[in-house]
């Protein structure tokens, strides 16, 4: 089966899932429960669907929530930021936030305000990672953060935490050649936030399964915006070179399950893309989990359940398109 028939079949899949809606979970909850959503709301007319999305997760038997970013299209204003800021934080679980490319990446662009991207990156994490050592949301989690180290101390946004047994990170990884693709009055400085931010990412990837090697994990968990397989253009897999390759040794080396969970396509996917660059061959230890987007206004459980030998299920859940209250 082709990779296009495969992702056809479970996008199929998918649709025939969520076309109930349930406001509570549909099974049994197994040893840990987590969200994960992002990449909306976009639009005005979304809005009612997201208060319903919240609703539904304040009511579920959740950990924690992971967002995967693009927490708006557009404006890039602060004021849009805080609002969003206080969205996320009436959630009453845990939230932890990793960036997408709307909110600073593609903010050059008109419908967003024509503003300087690096700006509003330092917005962003200045109104977003203001305390990085704890989550967002309405119960606090303790993280780690790439920022206490002095290397890359500018790195907020990369947090690390330990629940049931397995390793989770996010990596600020964005879509749009990871930040890398040209628009007007892009200059070096633009280039070498992209060189760090990535350097940076492939480091605390590899700490985050150095300390799953440590503890004996069960697993980790990668979060993170972008969509980095089945890309078309030579930028784009390039930019996402260095992390597949390091994603693949480290994979390779600690021999047990690994998942991907992230946004930017806004097609629900569960797969497993990544091959070893060397040898191309499938390392079959690593799943992806691509939560879906705008229009479709919703999340995914995922129940980490140790009587499966993938060892994790996944639920999802949008909220019906005539929802508008």
């Amino acid at each position: 089966m082709t990779r296009a028939n495969a992702r056809a079949r479970i996008v199929v899949a998918a649709a025939l899932t969520m076309a109930c809606w349930h406001a509570d979970p549909p099974g049994a909850p197994g040893q840990l429960r987590f969200a994960v959503f992002g990449d909306g709301p976009y639009r005005a007319w979304e809005m009612g669907r997201f208060r319903r999305v919240i609703h539904a997760l304040n009511e579920r038997p959740v950990t924690f929530v992971i967002h995967i970013g693009d927490i708006l299209w557009y404006p890039c204003s602060e004021d849009a930021f805080t609002s969003r800021r206080a969205d996320i934080n009436r959630i009453r679980h845990p939230v932890i936030y990793t960036p997408g490319d709307n909110e600073w990446a593609d903010c050059h662009e008109r419908i967003e305000g024509g503003y300087d991207p690096l700006d509003r990156l330092a917005l962003l994490r200045r109104i977003f990672f203001r305390q990085p050592t704890q989550s967002l949301g309405g119960v606090h989690l303790a993280l780690e953060t790439q920022g206490t180290d002095s290397v890359y101390a500018e790195f907020v946004e990369h947090a690390r935490w330990f629940a049931g047994g397995i390793v989770f990170a996010t990596l600020h990884v964005v879509g749009g050649a990871n930040g890398g693709m040209s628009f007007p009055n892009r200059t070096a400085a633009h280039d070498d936030e992209v060189r760090r931010r990535t350097a940076a990412a492939v480091a605390w990837l590899r700490a985050a399964f150095a300390a799953a090697r440590d503890s004996n994990a069960r697993a980790v968990v990668l979060a993170f915006h972008a969509e980095t397989f089945g890309l078309g253009s030579v930028r784009e897999r390039q930019a996402f070179a260095p992390l597949h390759a390091a994603l693949a040794d480290e994979a390779t080396r600690f021999a047990r399950p690994v998942l991907l969970v992230h946004g930017d396509d806004h097609t629900y996917t569960i797969d497993r893309p990544l091959v070893d660059f060397a040898t191309g061959a499938q390392v079959p230890n690593v799943q992806r989990l691509e939560t879906f987007g705008s229009p479709d206004i919703g999340w995914v459980d995922v129940v980490v359940d140790t009587t499966l030998p993938t060892l994790f299920r996944f639920e999802p859940n949008v909220t019906p398109r005539w929802m508008w209250w």
